[in-house]
């Protein structure tokens, strides 16, 4: 009778959770550098597939499409965000904490300007009816409550005026990513200082919330 148990397994050896992740991780990284460059669009699969140095279809086995790759770098990279953002809520005084936290976010995305780039630039497109858009659906984009907290402190105590927190927040938000997408995707123009034009530009939009 032949000894079967001697005989070496059939395929490959199950990858470990350590060597999984390194290859999710290449993948993710491969991705973020391909849509800042490309676009969504200019990127597919094959390709982030070559440069994260595996197949596509062990590709596949980690992620079931591209737009799947995008969600994961946009909840990576907001979560990110929250925590830089938490940290400078707790440092802060409240009377300088919407500036000091409009200020943080910029500095975020000038240190991060792939991601912004990926995040802020490419078109959030739902490929079926069962597909959420992923402002809708972003567990870190909660985590941001920490500016309408801010936001609701400033008010309470006179600093901003009284008016619907969100509508505030969005007034905010729009400064704040319009100034970050200047900076970043027309560095040719002669913006000065970027910190004294963050500086006075954030502290001009605060000064214009204040009570009339």
């Amino acid at each position: 009778m032949t000894n079967t148990s001697s005989k070496a397994p059939r395929g490959r050896p199950r990858r470990s959770h350590s060597q999984l992740e390194n290859s999710r991780r290449r993948i993710l990284d491969a991705a973020r550098s391909l849509f800042a460059r490309d676009g969504y669009d200019g990127v597919s699969m094959r390709n982030i597939a070559r440069l994260a140095e595996c197949s596509p279809a062990a590709l596949y086995t980690v992620f079931a499409s591209k737009r799947e790759v995008l969600r994961v770098i946009w909840e990576e990279v907001f979560n990110t965000l929250a925590e830089q953002l938490e940290r400078i809520a707790e440092q802060a005084p409240a009377p300088q904490r919407v500036l000091a936290l409009c200020e943080g976010m910029v500095d975020f995305w000038l240190a991060h300007p792939d991601d912004f780039r990926a995040i802020f630039l490419i078109e959030d497109r739902l490929q079926s009816a069962q597909d959420h858009y992923f402002v809708d659906s972003s567990a870190a984009l909660t985590r941001l409550d920490v500016l309408r907290k801010a936001i609701a402190q400033a008010q309470a105590h006179g600093s901003i005026r009284s008016a619907a927190v969100d509508d505030v927040l969005n007034i905010l938000l729009c400064t704040v990513q319009g100034l970050a997408l200047n900076l970043i995707t027309i560095p040719e123009y002669p913006w000065g200082d970027a910190r004294a034009l963050k500086h006075a530009t954030l502290s001009a939009l605060v000064r214009g919330l204040a009570p009339q």
